[in-house]
């Protein structure tokens, strides 16, 4: 496995850190004269210094140590977690072979551990998601960008194409795309049209902004959960090539991290597109950081309600109108909901959904996440 890694290479002293109770301290980390048993761990740290394929965001391969140098400076929690910082996979000049070397690696990681990637730009993701096609494991993907990375497919995947990538590879085990935090003035008007038809879930910047815990379910069952740093204002994240002036604030991209950690379907959380010569202050690499801490401290506090079981510990409720039933399951420990769709199904499948999508059929009324449920069950 290590022969496709090098050591993590920055000024820092970890004697020290491990003295102050730092992060940095207290995490095993892949230098030149330790290399760690990563079997042993339960959460993997792995940088990605590549940007060969970037568009216009030439530098973002210096992002991995940058960030590193804000989270080992921040205070763990209480957290039960093994972290691990496995290095930097090797880069090529050659991005194929770069891929080609993340792909082995993602393959030797075990089934039970967590792997946070610290990007480089987002076009890794497509690697990300070869890792479940290779192993014949069907998965979600969750993206958080203001743009729809979904351009005219090039002959060389980038990172504004790699969506296309994924969708047109007949051989993709892909089953949900969601995409959070949209700004509709990004987009082409063509790419909502074709993105309704394949039924992918898009969510606007306003709307997750206004019911941020709605888009928890999305989080809640995705496998794979890829972050564009560009999907934060600039005010808080300054360290982009283009500059947004609205988007996620700090406050709002940490709480979507830590839902990302409370799942226990999440195998791979990657952080993309941040490119350390534009970060004013080191805010970006800062709330990053900050990101990557709450997605340990959900991880930590993570509790296994999934596939839910026994259904006896659960509160049931059924909603029924003149155009369909509905039959809801309310976890009061977790605060999570599904729905089962007993007319297209039979009954034992269940959804994650939220609580407003319950309130919706109350009132009778379907809303989006279940309209697309439905039409997704009848494919």
């Amino acid at each position: 496995m290590y022969s496709v890694l090098e050591p993590v290479n920055i000024d820092f002293d970890f004697q020290e850190a491990k003295a102050f109770g730092y992060l940095g301290g207290q995490i095993a980390v892949h230098t030149s004269a330790n290399q760690p048993e990563l079997s042993q761990y339960d959460m993997v740290l792995l940088g990605v210094k590549q940007d060969g394929n970037a568009i216009d965001n030439e530098g973002a391969s210096h992002a991995p140590d940058a960030i590193r140098k804000s989270l080992y400076n921040l205070f763990p929690g209480q957290w039960k977690l093994r972290i691990v910082d496995a290095g930097n996979i090797k880069i090529s000049d050659d991005a194929e072979e770069t891929y080609a070397n993340l792909l082995d690696f993602l393959q030797n990681i075990l089934p039970h551990q967590r792997l946070i990637v610290l990007g480089g730009t987002q076009d890794i993701t497509h690697v990300l998601t070869k890792y479940f096609d290779l192993n014949n494991k069907a998965y979600n993907l969750s993206v958080m960008d203001c743009v729809i990375d979904g351009s005219i497919l090039d002959s060389e995947l980038d990172n504004e194409n790699f969506l296309t990538s994924i969708l047109t590879n007949d051989s993709s085990l892909l089953r949900n795309l969601s995409i959070l935090g949209v700004q509709t003035y990004y987009n082409h008007p063509s790419k909502y049209k074709i993105f309704d038809q394949m039924f992918v879930d898009y969510y606007k910047l306003g709307d997750v902004q206004a019911h941020l815990l709605d888009v928890e379910p999305e989080l809640r069952d995705a496998q794979i959960v890829s972050v564009d740093v560009g999907s934060i204002r600039y005010a808080d994240m300054p360290a982009q090539v283009k500059a947004h002036p609205n988007g996620f604030t700090g406050k709002e991209i940490c709480t979507l991290a830590r839902y990302a950690g409370l799942s226990m379907l999440n195998k791979f959380f990657g952080i993309f597109e941040f490119n350390p010569f534009y970060d004013t202050k080191n805010v970006g690499e800062a709330l990053i950081a900050q990101m990557i801490w709450y997605y340990l401290e959900g991880a930590n506090t993570a509790q296994d309600d999934y596939p839910l079981l026994p259904k006896k510990e659960l509160m049931k409720f059924y909603v029924q109108n003149d155009l369909l039933k509905l039959v809801f399951y309310h976890n009061k420990k977790t605060g999570r909901w599904w729905v089962s769709l007993p007319e297209f199904d039979d009954g034992e499948q269940l959804y994650s959904c939220s609580e407003s999508d319950y309130e919706a059929a109350t009132h009778m009324k379907v809303s989006k996440r279940i309209y697309q449920i439905i039409n997704k069950s009848s494919l």
